[in-house]
């Protein structure tokens, strides 16, 4: 059982598993880069019934910053993490940033931080941030239609972010603050009681932001690698499936 206070002040990461157990093998890797230079940091995954190799692989995890929820269905990523959220987060012991990401990502310790330092210091019109990402067969970005505007930050410094049109940040990396977690969503990540196993995570993000004419956008200088999309496997996947 965790502490409803263990979360306070942490950077926690929510990360859903279902299929493919070679890119969950290199996001945990990945991430695991993070946690071991971060000692702020959280990685909770939320196995949603995976494939037994998954399980396998999940249950051998040994890092005292890695926390597994293990369930016999599949709920989706947005009511595994809000529910997760609801159990276990307290409302006066808040996390500094929540994060939301695929278990298919490449993300670097560099990229995290900067994502940490800019959230904390967008301006209140700004609540969601994503990485931009590798420009592959696999990058996620969308309606990505107008140069990226010049943001003063609360910390006085000027960060680059590209805002899409009409449509929320990708959803393979979405980090947002504590604050906003609990004050503008409701103690929930995903602002929705409609769950889908897959689809409406990052809309519902969107539709909420609208709603109080808040934005989401891409931080230049922080770059994740989506690894797979459907059919398409990246380079970087490719090598490492062939030599396991």
């Amino acid at each position: 059982m965790v502490a409803t206070n263990f979360f306070a002040g942490k950077q926690v990461i929510f990360s859903p598993t279902k299929h493919c157990l070679q890119a969950v093998e290199m996001f945990v890797e990945s991430i695991t880069t993070i946690l071991n230079q971060r000692r702020d940091a959280v990685l909770v995954i939320t196995d949603n019934d995976s494939e037994p190799e998954i399980k396998v692989f999940l249950k051998k995890l040994n890092h005292p910053q890695i926390i597994v929820e293990f369930s016999d269905q599949n709920i989706g990523k947005a009511r595994a993490t809000n529910e997760y959220i609801a159990k276990y987060f307290d409302r006066n012991a808040l996390p500094a940033t929540v994060w939301s990401m695929d278990p298919d990502i490449l993300l670097d310790a560099a990229s995290f931080n900067y994502l940490v330092e800019a959230i904390q210091n967008m301006p209140d019109n700004v609540r969601v941030l994503g990485p931009r990402y590798v420009k592959n067969e696999c990058n996620p970005e969308m309606n990505v239609r107008f140069p990226a505007k010049k943001i003063k930050g609360k910390n006085g410094k000027i960060y680059s972010v590209v805002f899409p049109f009409l449509a929320c940040v990708a959803g393979p990396i979405l980090v947002m603050t504590g604050q906003t977690m609990r004050d503008l969503f409701n103690f929930r990540f995903f602002p929705t009681d409609k769950y889908l196993p897959y689809g409406n995570d990052d809309t519902a993000i969107y539709l909420a932001l609208r709603k109080k004419h808040l934005k989401s956008g891409y931080l230049n200088g922080a770059t994740g690698n989506h690894l797979k999309s459907d059919n398409k496997r990246v380079l970087e996947f490719r090598q490492w499936t062939k030599k396991i």
